[in-house]
């Protein structure tokens, strides 16, 4: 049997040998995969670097190359934007409106104000009353005032008759008023109308017009009729085309304003009334017209006028004559005339009676003076007559 030797702890058959002999393969294999790994890590690198080389170039291409106007841009200050949106609430009397429009914008800067496109407004002037409305191009509700500012192509149209058109109203719509600062022009049952500014007022009972106004009334709604002047200049040129006051033919009024009222209308500064040759003038007038009938909610339509009242420099001129005196009434069925306060009647032959008091007959043309009176300047109250020469 073979002994085998050891000594230290060696096999003494195996040549002597370095400790770290055994492990030099396997450090040779580590080495050469981490020369590979490294050189992968540095190719996926130089890809990885290029990559996003094209897509910042391809960023800065599109930004250089593309309309900054084609870029939307949003706008900060809208809160909110509504479509066909609708408001509702009640009057001071409580009765019932209701706003509509296309769309609605509040702006983040003004909480309380809604801009309103077609906008559109459904009143009741009282609770018997059907629907009136009012609409235009473009509008502006205050919810918080509720007021509601309406411009370009303004259109109201009320259950009484009134068909108006104007390019702003401002409408307090819990008082029921409505105003505006440009010329209106409003066709109804009285005829046509004109004014250089508005006010509708007194529970929509009142109209106003303002600052210079003009009106073509006639004795019955009719289309032909209501195609008559409106216009200041229209009814200026028809002063000098007509031929006795109490006739059916139409009547035109110049006046600074005019107040609408139910079966009275109220005229102040410069007041012009004419009908056929005849015309009528003074620093006020009050004009009465005729009940005419109702409207399918049971207000009164009202036509022809009955009474004028005028007052201050008053003076009455047809083809023959003219009377002036302080105070002038016609009453259209008795067809007369009575002028009071230095009274003065003249023909165009030069002829003048003057006196306190004239009763004036436009069927006959017949001029009759009461001498029984007195005043300042005719102290005796007699009546002075003066021929032509």
């Amino acid at each position: 049997m073979t002994s085998i030797t050891r000594k230290n702890g060696h096999d003494q058959n195996m040549p002597d040998r370095a400790p770290d002999a055994f492990w030099q393969p396997r450090r040779a294999s580590t080495l050469s995969i981490a020369r590979r790994h490294s050189a992968f890590i540095k190719v996926l690198r130089r890809i990885l670097l290029s990559c996003a080389l094209g897509v910042v170039g391809l960023l800065a291409w599109y930004f250089t190359t593309t309309p900054k106007s084609l870029t939307p841009v949003a706008n900060a200050d809208i809160t909110v934007k509504m479509v066909n949106p609708i408001y509702k609430g009640r009057t001071s009397d409580g009765l019932s409106y209701r706003i509509s429009a296309k769309d609605a914008v509040r702006y983040f800067n003004e909480p309380d104000e809604v801009k309103l496109a077609k906008p559109i407004l459904n009143f009741l002037r009282h609770d018997t009353a059907q629907e009136s409305v009012v609409y235009a191009n473009v509008g502006l509700y205050d919810n918080k005032e509720h007021i509601l500012e309406l411009r370009d192509n303004v259109y109201l149209n009320t259950d009484d008759g009134y068909k108006c058109t104007t390019n702003h109203s401002r409408i307090f719509i819990k008082g029921k008023r409505i105003e505006g600062d440009t010329a209106i022009d409003c066709v109804g049952s009285f005829g046509k109308s004109f004014g250089n500014a508005y006010e509708i007022s007194d529970d929509y009972q009142a109209f106003v017009f303002k600052d210079g106004m003009t009106a073509h009334l006639v004795s019955a709604q009719s289309e032909e009729e209501l195609r008559g002047p409106a216009s200041p200049t229209d009814v200026k040129n028809s002063l000098n085309t007509r031929k006795s006051f109490g006739t059916q033919d139409p009547v035109d009024i110049i006046a600074n304003r005019a107040l609408y009222k139910g079966a009275k209308i109220s005229l102040t500064g410069n007041v012009i009334v004419h009908q056929d040759n005849v015309s009528i003038s003074a620093n006020r007038m009050e004009l009465y017209r005729e009940k005419q009938g109702k409207t399918e909610s049971g207000d009164n339509l009202y036509g022809d006028v009955k009474r004028i009242e005028a007052i201050g420099s008053f003076k009455y001129s047809n083809a023959t004559s003219t009377v002036s005196g302080d105070k002038g009434v016609y009453e259209r069925n008795k067809n007369i005339i009575t002028v009071t306060g230095n009274v003065t009647y003249s023909q165009v032959k030069g002829n003048s009676v003057s006196g306190c008091k004239l009763v004036y007959d436009l069927t006959t043309n017949r001029a009759k003076f009461d001498g029984s009176c007195r005043n300042k300047k005719n102290k005796t109250g007699r009546v002075v007559i003066k021929t032509g020469q």
